[in-house]
């Protein structure tokens, strides 16, 4: 038993460790990067700008700025298609662990599976939870972060970051950017990271309730 809990203690430290120290830390030195070529080309060109010789000159170096504006907000896009996919993935995986081997005797898991077709992993999740554990992920602490992650990726990945209907309805629309699209800061980031933290923290105290109940 004491090893049990140990184990999932475990999870929940590498679950953590690997939302700061993989998913931030590779975000922030990717946005580093591209935000500081971005700075240095657009004080080039606001230069190209006041230097031109005419209306046309000074329209072409208008669009050329437009351009590179836009395109610093594409990769932004970018870098937030990359953090959310790490971030579900994690989260994911996180899940599978809480439920743990050691559970498949006391709770087996419905042979049948959880959801019907076409349903959302995390919907599956959710309703494996609750029916296996009697624990409700939608009424732990930061779950709506969860579900925003897992919407947002979903629209990062499979429609450019154009936001779904559940995305519009189902979060707070916290990452649409100025084009309406999915994207992300790293304030932003950093937020989310520390809501899902407390996600994991809340819902390893409700299984080590669950394995708690079954040692009696």
């Amino acid at each position: 038993m004491a090893w049990d809990i140990d184990w999932l203690d475990f999870e929940l430290g590498m679950y953590q460790d690997s939302l700061h120290h993989r998913v931030r830390e590779a975000y922030r030195a990717a946005h580093k990067v591209l935000e500081d070529a971005y700075r240095k080309g657009r004080e080039k060109l606001e230069q190209d700008l006041k230097a031109s010789k005419d209306d046309e000159d000074r329209e072409l170096n208008s669009q050329i700025i437009d351009y590179e504006d836009a395109r610093w907000v594409e990769q932004k896009e970018a870098l937030a298609a990359m953090a959310l996919a790490l971030l579900a993935s994690l989260t994911k995986s996180f899940l599978d662990e809480q439920k743990g081997r050691n559970l498949n005797k006391s709770h087996p898991p419905d042979p049948k599976g959880y959801g019907g077709k076409g349903q959302s992993q995390l919907l599956k999740q959710i309703t494996e939870y609750k029916a296996r554990f009697n624990v409700d992920l939608e009424k732990l602490d930061s779950f709506e972060t969860v579900r925003e992650v897992e919407i947002a990726r979903h629209c990062c990945l499979h429609r450019d970051g154009v936001p779904t209907r559940d995305y519009l309805t189902l979060t707070k629309r916290r990452l649409l950017d100025e084009r309406e699209n999915i994207s992300m800061t790293p304030e932003q980031l950093d937020l989310f990271i520390e809501e899902l933290a407390r996600f994991g923290d809340s819902l390893n105290t409700a299984m080590r309730e669950v394995r708690r109940k079954d040692a009696r």
